[in-house]
């Protein structure tokens, strides 16, 4: 855990990396909205040339019961995760869905700690290494 969420180590590379997290996001139930591939935007002043990738994913059976409740839950979603390239290996993060919620509002802290819970069994599929 990082001080902003939840950050993983993956011992692939980038491209690897990215096939593990969209399937482990399909196995906990969550759609991939949007991949903004930004990496060549970072500009020469980041030092480097490395892939980076936001994607927004959606877990529509846990979220869409919640938004119909209240329908400005939805400006937490969708969860982004960020993949970067780090050499022969990639870290991965997410947010804390906690982080992002206002304590008072009950119905966000659900939401919240059950994206939490998802999050974090998509992190350990992602960095777990391969069966042989």
């Amino acid at each position: 855990m990082t001080e902003l969420g939840y950050q993983v180590q993956v011992l692939a590379p980038y491209d690897e990396a990215v096939i593990r997290a969209r399937l482990a996001f399909r196995s906990e139930g969550f759609s991939v909205l949007s991949e903004m591939h930004v990496g060549g935007m970072l500009g020469p002043e980041a030092g480097d040339k490395r892939q980076y990738l936001i994607m927004g994913v959606w877990n529509a059976p846990v979220d869409q019961s919640e938004v119909t409740k209240d329908l400005t839950v939805g400006v937490h979603l969708p969860c982004n995760l960020v993949i970067e390239e780090d050499g022969e290996v990639s870290l991965v993060a997410a947010l804390d869905p906690l982080d992002a919620m206002d304590p008072q509002e009950q119905i966000d802290q659900e939401v919240a700690n059950k994206a939490r819970a998802a999050l974090a069994r998509v992190l350990g599929k992602v960095s777990e290494e391969p069966a042989a």
